[in-house]
């Protein structure tokens, strides 16, 4: 089975890459109420398991580095998103200031904050912006 892949890029006003909130996105994922256990692989690889039993692969490179920390790549390991996975995917959005990417031909990426919104002026429809992780599985065509 091929995984799902999902992908969550940072950009700025003016529509450039910028970097996401490391330190958001690390507390995040040592914080969160849905996460059970994250365990770093190594190389900018992380697996995250929710308390729900979804399970989510992070490859986010310069998350611990000082390198660009651009985007994060996402994997699908469960055969179904779970609640759990859902709202740690939107924590992560808003805390990072990332958007999502459900896959290359989509033609809207998915945001948190209104402003984002006007971040995206190349994409040929304007982003999709979801208040809440109910929005994010709407938006993802989820019913968990």
């Amino acid at each position: 089975m091929a995984r799902k892949m999902l992908l969550l890029v940072c950009h700025a006003e003016d529509g450039r890459f910028a970097d996401g909130d490391r330190t958001a996105i690390r507390a995040a994922l040592t914080d969160s109420k849905c996460v059970a256990r994250v365990i770093e692989v190594g190389g900018g690889w992380i697996e995250v398991i929710c308390v729900d039993g979804g399970r989510l692969t992070l490859r986010a490179p310069g998350l611990n580095g000082r390198c660009a920390f651009h985007r994060m790549c996402l994997f699908l390991e469960s055969e179904t998103w779970t609640a759990a996975m859902l709202r740690l995917v939107y924590t992560l959005m808003r805390a990072g200031g990332f958007g999502l990417v459900r896959d290359l031909d989509a033609p809207q990426f998915l945001v948190t904050q209104p402003q984002q919104v006007t971040y995206f002026p190349w994409l040929p429809e304007p982003p999709l912006l979801v208040r809440n992780s109910r929005d994010l599985g709407a938006s993802l065509g989820l019913v968990v």
